[in-house]
Formats: structure tokens, sequence, C-alpha cells
């Protein structure tokens, strides 16, 4: 846990539903951020939806590359933050992630939104 003016980030890595579990029981009521750095790059072996109750984090963040071979993240996975998280951040569409937890704001900025391809430019013509 990443605590920073009174926001917090939890960064999981490649934790597992097993892990998930002994978390909860070590750190029960002591979970909640706003900000999930989501396990296991959003494998079927994690994000249980208990684990994601008790975190109830406002923003994820799926550390995931772009086709990687796994297939990550899992659609069913993604349908649990879906329903909980208000945004959710990927690397593979969004690029680098920046987050910084500060007293008046969560900043997050994701690399294509703000340095968007050539292509994108909205004075480009066909």
């Amino acid at each position: 846990m990443v605590e920073a003016g009174g926001r917090r980030m939890l960064l999981t890595s490649d934790i597992e539903a097993e892990d998930e579990q002994e978390i909860l029981t070590r750190y029960a009521g002591k979970l909640a951020a706003d900000v999930l750095l989501v396990p296991h790059h959003g494998s079927r072996t994690s994000s249980t939806p208990e684990f994601i109750a008790a975190v109830d984090a406002k923003e994820a963040v799926i550390p995931v590359g772009y086709r990687n071979r796994f297939g990550h993240p899992k659609v069913e996975i993604l349908g649990r933050y879906e329903t909980t998280a208000t945004r959710i951040w990927r690397n593979d569409r969004d690029g680098a992630i920046s987050v910084r937890l500060a007293s008046d704001a969560i900043e997050i900025e994701a690399w294509r939104q703000k340095h968007p391809r050539y292509w994108y430019s909205a004075g480009s013509q066909n």
C-alpha cells in the first residue's frame, strides 16, 4: 500500500486468489484504496469479487502488454472491475500510466492520451 496526501494505492504485483485471501484475512478492514494495480494482469486466477469489494478502488490500473500471449485481461475479470471502478486504465491501450496521489485529487495520465499518434490529429485528412 502506498499512501500520499491522504490517498491510497494498492500495488498487488502477480498475486493470485490464494494470496488475495491471505491479504483479506491478515488486513481485514484495512484494504480500502483509491487506486488498485489489478492483480496478475487481470488473469482468471486473481481479482476475486471479495478482494475487489474490500479494496473498493474507483481507479483500476491493469498492467498488461499489447497482444500478450495469455489474453490478459480476461473478459470476465474486466466485467468485475467495470461494475466497481469509475475508470479502468490499461497499458496495452493507454501506454505508460502515471499516478499522482495528492490531498486535493488523484491525477492519472496515460501517455497515449497526452501524446496521441500523429495520425489521430484532428487536422489530418484522408
